[in-house]
C-alpha cells in the first residue's frame, strides 16, 4: 500500500512540476513586458519581415489614402521606398520597440476580456512604424499623407469562451504549482519503502520533462505553422516568434534534464548503499 500511494504522490509531483516549469516560462517570457521584448525584438531586423511588412504598410496606406486612384498609383511606390528607408533608419529600433510594447498591451488587455468569444493569439499594432513611414512621404511629396487609422494585425486565433483570461490567471500561479510538486515528492520520498528507487524514479521523470522541453525547438514551430487566422505578415512574424521560442523552452530545460540526471545518480547510489547494508 505505500509503495502505490509513494507512486502516486510521485506522479502527481511530476504532473505538478511539469506544469510549474511551463507556466513559469509563459509567465517570465511572454507575460512579462521585459521577456516578450527579449523574444521578439530580434524580429524585426528579419529581412523576411521587412518585406512583408514594407508590402502591409504600403497596402494600408493605399487603402486609407482618400488619394484619387490614379495619384494613389503613384504614390504608392514612394510609401514603398519610405518604408524601406525606414527600416533602414536609426529611428526605427525605437519605433519597433514601441510596436512590440503597444501589441504586448493590446494583447493582453484583449486576453483579459471576457466579453468577447474569439481573440488573436496576437495583436501587432504598426502605429508608431507608419507615423515615421507618412512623415517621410510627406517630406518627399511636400504635402501630408495621414497615417492609416487601423494599423493592427492579428495574428493568429483563438476561441475562448473567456478561458483566456482564467488561463492567464492561472500561468501567474506557477510559484504555487512548483511548491506544491516539492511537498509531493518530498512525501513520495518519506512514504516509500524504498527512498533510493523513489528518488531515482522521480529522477527519470524530470529527465523525460526535460527531454520534452528539449525537442520544443522543432514542435513549437510546427505547431504555430497550423495556427488559422495569419497572413504574409503574421506567418513570418509568428514563425519567427515560434523558432525563438522552441530555441529559449529547449536552452531552459537543459537544468531540468541535469537535476534529473543528478536525481537519478543519487537515487542509485543511495539504493545500492542501501542493499549492501542489508
Amino acid at each position: 500500500m505505500r509503495t502505490i500511494v509513494s507512486a502516486l504522490l510521485g506522479l502527481l509531483a511530476l504532473v505538478a512540476a511539469a506544469g510549474g516549469l511551463a507556466c513559469a516560462w509563459v509567465d517570465q517570457n511572454l507575460v512579462e513586458e521585459s521577456g516578450f521584448l527579449a523574444i521578439t525584438a530580434p524580429l524585426g531586423q528579419d529581412t523576411d519581415f521587412q518585406a512583408a511588412l514594407s508590402a502591409s504598410v504600403v497596402e494600408d496606406f493605399s487603402a486609407n489614402s482618400g488619394l484619387p486612384g490614379p495619384i494613389n498609383a503613384l504614390v504608392a511606390p514612394v510609401v514603398g521606398d519610405a518604408t524601406a528607408a525606414v527600416t533602414a533608419s536609426a529611428a526605427y529600433a525605437d519605433a519597433w520597440t514601441e510596436v512590440l510594447r503597444r501589441s504586448h498591451a493590446v494583447t493582453l488587455a484583449h486576453a483579459a476580456d471576457p466579453s468577447a468569444p474569439a481573440s488573436p493569439l496576437l495583436t501587432l499594432d504598426l502605429a508608431p512604424v507608419a507615423d515615421l513611414v507618412a512623415g517621410r512621404v510627406g517630406g518627399r511629396l511636400g504635402f501630408d499623407i495621414p497615417a492609416p487609422e487601423d494599423t493592427t494585425i492579428a495574428i493568429g486565433s483563438i476561441e475562448r469562451d473567456g478561458l483566456v483570461g482564467a488561463g492567464m490567471d492561472a500561468v501567474q500561479s506557477w510559484p504555487r504549482y512548483l511548491a506544491g510538486a516539492g511537498v509531493l515528492g518530498l512525501m513520495a520520498l518519506v512514504i516509500a519503502r524504498r527512498r533510493g528507487t523513489t528518488l531515482a524514479l522521480l529522477g527519470f521523470g524530470m529527465v523525460v520533462i526535460g527531454v520534452v522541453g528539449g525537442l520544443a525547438v522543432a514542435w513549437i514551430p510546427a505547431a504555430a505553422a497550423r495556427v488559422p487566422g495569419t497572413g504574409a505578415v503574421a506567418d513570418v512574424f509568428l514563425g519567427g516568434v515560434a523558432d525563438r521560442v522552441g530555441i529559449d523552452v529547449a536552452v531552459d530545460s537543459v537544468p531540468v534534464a541535469v537535476a534529473g540526471l543528478i536525481a537519478v545518480v543519487l537515487g542509485v547510489v543511495g539504493e545500492l548503499a542501501v542493499g549492501r547494508r542489508a
